[in-house]
């Protein structure tokens, strides 16, 4: 094939092994040198039963966002995969079990569906497994073993994360899985031996730093983790509750807690009180959960008291696509609430970007007096990274804490006007340092009034406030040449990799484009943005959600309506998607 840019796919049943065979496929292909980013999707019923697909992209250089064609299937389940054939690229090869253990009907097998342009490979996964370990448990493990022999890819590490995988079972399960790969590998060798393709393996394979591989949800507790939290409070919800299930196994042995509450609200209660305590605390929750934290969020903007919450989006409204991809509660995040409660929201891009904002939400939240929301997305949350193990940067993490002065002592004010909005913060125990704090409104010591002057001075001192953590949060980063752009693309969340490869392809082709990453939503930079705008003709803002919810929110500082490419389809935006609509914009036929 001799190309370093190859999407996989395996696609099963739930119960075939293919989250697990994906697994073990990222994992030696990152340990072979390959860059990789995967994302496996599942059905949203608690029994599991369905359809699951994992979706790898392998590549030299670091892959920032999935394709839309697929290069090669493994099929662990042909009425399943069937629906995997729209996406095949028009050369794909075709793994399947050409002796499944049920008979299909006509028009059932995958073999009858493949182009003729398309390469097919059968092989007995099932009978393969269980002549080699007595078991056709491991048929998944066979089928991995004929796509390595296929491409040509070392055996040493498949090997060696197949033994890693399966330690704890002990050495027989170890050696019943290996012979499984193997027995795939040999059958595919000798029946295809005038067939094998070849990959090569990437130049810097054993030269660089050694990669982990890491979800954005593992690496948002990371950062938890890094910023030294000390209790989590939650209640279970997809796509976030991967974020407890890791931190219940890491917390305790750093003295601190994972409580599971009876629902979201007690949840986003117990964190502000945490804080209130001098204690750092965090939630993640999703859509619905989010939804019936909204009152507790804003009484933590009126009370100033800090509060670190993920909201990983999922399909909406309500409970909505609990196992799919969207972004369409960044104006909830934003507004959502009564009265004029700002806050602080910011959005990574990427599982790097997820562990340090998350670590530096922390200090963020301190400083700030005020709630601050991490927005992500199914996509975000559940695909899976390699890189190198990230750790802090330099104040990310430091106690972000304004302590009030000892001349205040005996005469403190806990929402004393300043020029910046933000108020020294006394804990409750600091003797001298008494206040009352409520979700009312308040004057400068806090206690409750309602006069008009009033309302409107503290108004102000919290919006002024939240307009100061501009200072500390991170600027829009530009991707583009000096001058005029026929197209500037913006772009936020998961969805910014599809968006920057779709600009980093158009200007090869010589087009005139650029990109702009926004990962701080609110308050963000209308000067840096501004300043971007106004090098482009047109501005085209691709989201996952219906409305254009981003390009509602900043679309005012572009002299004429900005270009909306919206998508509520539950599956990541592609490039190919961004491409053809730039190309579009810009009067250029073709992809």
């Amino acid at each position: 094939m001799g190309k370093l840019d190859i999407t996989i796919e395996i696609c099963g049943m739930s119960g075939d092994g293919t989250i697990a065979a994906g697994g073990l496929l990222n994992t030696a292909m990152s340990r072979a040198g390959w860059s990789v980013l995967a994302f496996d999707s599942y059905p949203a019923e608690i029994r599991g039963f369905g359809r699951c697909v994992t979706r790898s992209r392998f590549g030299e250089t670091k892959q920032i966002a999935l394709e839309d064609s697929t290069d090669v299937l493994i099929s662990l389940d042909d009425k399943q995969s069937l629906s995997r054939i729209p996406f095949l690229a028009d050369d794909a090869v075709v793994l399947f079990d050409n002796k499944p253990s049920a008979h299909l009907a006509e028009g059932e097998s995958i073999a009858a569906h493949v182009a003729p342009g398309m390469a097919l490979y059968g092989a007995p996964f099932l009978d393969l497994a269980s002549s080699a370990s007595g078991s056709g448990k491991g048929r998944n493990l066979a089928a991995l073993g004929a796509l390595a022999a296929i491409y040509n890819l070392p055996l040493d590490y498949f090997r060696e994360v197949i033994a890693a995988k399966f330690k704890s079972k002990g050495d027989r399960v170890v050696e019943a899985n290996h012979k499984s790969f193997d027995a795939g590998w040999e059958y595919a060798r000798e029946q295809f031996a005038d067939r094998i393709r070849g990959i090569p393996i990437p130049g810097t394979a054993g030269e660089e730093p050694e990669k982990l591989l890491l979800s954005g949800n593992v690496a948002i507790a990371e950062g938890a983790l890094a910023a030294n939290v000390k209790s989590y409070f939650g209640y279970p919800i997809t796509p976030a509750t991967p974020i407890m299930e890791y931190l219940a196994g890491k917390l305790p042995e750093r003295d601190g807690r994972v409580v599971q509450m009876e629902d979201e609200i007690s949840a986003i209660g117990a964190v502000l009180g945490s804080f209130f305590a001098g204690t750092r605390a965090m939630t993640a929750t999703s859509g619905p959960g989010f939804a019936l934290m909204t009152e507790l969020i804003t009484h933590g903007v009126m009370s100033e008291t800090p509060a670190v919450i993920v909201d990983a989006q999922r399909g909406g409204p309500a409970t909505g696509l609990p196992t799919k991809t969207e972004q369409s509660d960044l104006l909830a995040a934003v507004f959502g609430g009564p009265g004029d409660s700002a806050r602080i929201v910011i959005a990574p891009t990427d599982v790097t970007e997820c562990y340090h904002y998350t670590a530096k939400s922390f200090r963020l939240a301190e400083k700030y007096q005020t709630p601050v929301i991490i927005l992500t997305d199914f996509f975000l949350d559940n695909r899976v990274e390699n890189l190198v193990r990230p750790t802090s940067r330099p104040g990310d993490i430091e106690d972000g804490n304004v302590y009030p002065a000892i001349a205040d002592r005996w005469n403190y004010h806990r929402y004393r006007l300043t020029e910046s909005g933000i108020s020294p913060r006394a804990l409750p125990g600091m003797e001298g340092y008494i206040f009352p704090a409520t979700g009312l409104e308040h004057r400068q010591e806090g206690v409750p009034d309602f006069s008009p002057e009033n309302h409107m001075v503290m108004s102000q001192k919290r919006r002024t406030k939240i307009l100061s953590a501009l200072a500390d949060l991170e600027s829009p980063v530009e991707y583009a040449d000096p001058g005029r752009l026929d197209v500037g693309v913006i772009s936020w969340g998961s969805s910014f990799g599809a968006a920057l490869d779709a600009v980093n392809t158009a200007r090869e082709q010589g087009l005139r484009v650029g990109a702009l990453k926004v990962t701080t939503m609110y308050p963000y930079h209308a000067e840096e943005i501004r300043a971007f705008m106004s090098r482009c003709q047109e501005i085209l803002i691709p989201e996952l959600n219906l409305s254009g919810q981003l390009a509602t929110l900043i679309g005012h500082l572009f002299p004429k309506d900005v270009i909306r490419l919206n998508m509520v389809t539950g599956i990541p935006i592609y490039p190919s998607v961004i491409l053809v609509k730039i190309r579009e914009i810009i009067g250029v036929q073709g992809r």
